[in-house]
This record gives C-alpha cells, structure tokens and sequence, in this order.
C-alpha cells in the first residue's frame, strides 16, 4: 500500500523525468530535489556531486505535499520508490525469503487469499516437484485482515522477481 497521495506520485514522477532522483526536507521545512543520493549535515542536506544551487526547491513546509517527508529523517527519500514501493516490508520480504530457502528454484508465485472466515487472510505458496512431476500448494498460518502484506493485492498470483525475493 503506497503512504503517498496521486498528486505526490506524479510529482515524483514528473521529478523522475527531469534527471532527479532523491528528495528530503531540510531543517527551515523547504523540500529539495537532489540528481545525486544527499547526505546530512547539520539541518541541511547536501550532495558531493551537485552544489546546492543545482538541487531543486520544490515547496515550502505549508504546502501539503509530501507531509511524511521531514527534516529529521535519517535518510532522503528516492523517487523511484514513491513511484514504484515495494510489495514487501523489510519483515515480510525476510520471513518469506526463509520460508522458500529449501525449494526456492521450485517455487513458482506466492498468493495472499482471503480466507471464507470473515477479516481472515493467509499466504499460498505455490512449488513445483520435479521428483513427482507435479505441481503443489501450501499455506502459511493465517492473519486478521490488514495486518500483514498490506502491498499484495488478494487472490493476485505474484513472481518471486515481482516479489524483490
């Protein structure tokens, strides 16, 4: 699920064409755009390939576009990932990535379902047995709806690759 709006995504997306690759908000609330990864020094950030007068300014704090962006965030935010986010948390992707380890080569989508118990999902895993020349399916243990994998759509079969495992 992307925690950025339509009118944020095609800001990004228009950023994107124009060669920017990075924004953060500096320390008097203005957002800039950087070519290059910034780092942070002090209540600004700054990039060592392009001097600050070739970032781009693109709001100040008032303006209500990219509110989740702030000054004392630890890291710049790219636009590629507000453009395209991640299907998978950092914990879901690692917890999924051990579950597949024995038959990764074998496994051919994993699958959020919704369960016929109502607000209940759970995870499919489809693998493939050369042994037995067949195709398989099994399930994680289920969850309340909304709880987990909130970037998988349901009953959507997705790749290992779409998937970032």
């Amino acid at each position: 699920m992307n925690k950025y709006s339509d009118i944020e995504i095609q800001t990004a997306k228009n950023l994107l064409k124009e060669g920017y690759k990075w924004i953060a908000r500096n320390g008097s609330g203005r957002l800039f755009a950087y070519y290059e990864k910034p780092t942070k020094a002090d209540t600004g950030w700054y990039s060592l390939w392009y001097p600050i007068e070739n970032s781009g300014y693109i709001c100040k704090e008032s303006v209500s576009i990219f509110q989740n962006i702030r000054s004392d965030d630890k890291e710049p935010t790219s636009l590629e990932a507000i453009v395209h986010p991640p299907i998978l948390d950092n914990a879901e992707k690692r917890y999924l990535e051990n579950v597949i380890k024995p038959f990764r080569d074998d496994a051919f989508f994993i699958m959020k379902h919704q369960s016929l118990r109502e607000g209940v999902e759970q995870i499919i895993i489809g693998y493939k047995s050369d042994l037995l020349d067949a195709r398989f399916y099994f399930s994680l243990p289920p969850f309340k709806r909304g709880d987990m994998y909130e970037g998988m759509e349901s009953d959507l079969k997705y790749s290992l690759e779409e998937l970032g495992l």
